[in-house]
């Protein structure tokens, strides 16, 4: 009886690096001889009812396995078996490691790996040898990190079937805020004409520009005269706030007096300087006498002006009930123009009379 197959050679698949068995059974009158084939051609010394391949490299993926039985009264050839060769796991391996990172409070940093190896890949990022919840991908975004964090060091386990590798570890450096600028309103503060024993104030606004907290070191004031107040030593300006600075002038002496106020502070432009500037001079007084007025008055309003003809200015801080006032704020080295009026009652005022001149000499 003619060979006969009854169980036909089944397809394959392995991993490089392994070997592959087929086998078949037949019926027929024996002895029945048996013949493997790989891709059509004998397979030589492979003569029995099984056939297991060497070790099977990727090239080998594909490959179609057949046996031929036959006796002598035929032969009789199997159906084709297809031998699949996948490649052999790959254990994980870094290719670029993450690297350290420099940020600022409030920023955040992000890490990253590349690596190779059989997918999937797993990814579990670590601080300080502590796993982090839900760090599982290839690169990592830290949350808004304070300068406690500062030198903290990141790594990362990469993981598949075959093996899993930590990479170096990855160093964050977390840096304090640079506070912004303190600014000011004016860059300088001019009293003019101080009558010595007499004082002058005059303020200037300072603004913390940034978002971060200023911290005021010292407060430095020069020049004979010159007192200020409102900014401290060890003060803090939050963002944003306004601080004023009030400086006085207070002349012991006649002339011209330079000065300055300096803050020193942690601000990015420190110092923030003020230029000062004034003159001491001495008190004069103008004393002006006029005829009373032939109307019901309550009393007379005097007005200084520095052109002929005005503008002028009211200068008595109340209403004078006699028929002499006396200027005590006129400066040397000025001429002032002055003119009067009658006030009535429910302080209705008359025209100005006439003007007359004072000139205050120079000393």
């Amino acid at each position: 009886m003619a060979p006969s197959i009854t169980s036909q050679p089944a397809s394959q698949t392995i991993t490089a690096g392994q070997t592959a068995t087929l086998s078949i059974n037949a019926t027929g009158t024996a002895p029945l001889q048996y013949q493997w084939q790989k891709n059509g051609a004998a397979i030589s010394g492979a003569s029995s009812s099984s056939y297991t391949t060497p070790a099977e490299t990727t090239s080998d993926s594909g490959a179609q396995f057949a046996v031929v039985v036959s006796n002598s009264a035929g032969t009789a050839t199997s159906n084709s078996a297809v031998l699949t060769v996948t490649p052999a796991p790959v254990a994980p391996s870094i290719t670029t490691q993450p690297s350290s990172k420099t940020i600022t409070a409030g920023q955040t940093a992000t890490f990253s790996v590349s690596a190779s190896g059989t997918a999937p890949l797993n990814y579990q990022w670590q601080k300080n040898g502590t796993a982090i919840g839900g760090a599982t991908l290839s690169s990592y975004t830290t949350p808004a990190e304070t300068t406690a964090d500062s030198g903290a060091q990141f790594t990362v386990l990469v993981s598949n079937s075959v093996g899993s590798l930590n990479s170096n570890a990855a160093t964050l450096t977390v840096n304090a805020p640079t506070p912004g600028a303190l600014t000011s309103s004016a860059a300088s503060l001019s009293f003019g004409n101080v009558i010595i024993t007499k004082n002058s104030s005059l303020s200037v606004n300072f603004t913390n520009s940034g978002n971060v907290n200023i911290s005021v070191a010292t407060v430095t004031i020069s020049g004979a005269g010159f007192t200020a107040s409102g900014v401290s030593n060890g003060q803090i300006i939050t963002p944003g706030q306004v601080v004023p600075l009030n400086v006085t002038f207070a002349p012991s002496a006649t002339g011209s007096i330079p000065g300055s106020v300096t803050i020193a502070s942690n601000a990015s432009n420190s110092p923030t300087v003020v230029g000062l500037s004034g003159s001491g001079v001495l008190a004069h007084t103008a004393t002006l006498n006029w005829t009373a007025s032939t109307s019901t008055v309550i009393g007379y309003n005097v007005y200084r002006g520095t052109v002929s003809g005005g503008p002028y200015t009211l200068v008595n801080p109340s209403i004078v009930a006699g028929t002499q006032y006396v200027d005590s704020t006129v400066l040397a080295g000025q001429t002032y123009y002055y003119v009067a009026t009658a006030v009535a009652s429910g302080n209705v005022e008359s025209t100005y009379s006439n003007q007359v001149v004072g000139s205050v000499p120079i000393p």
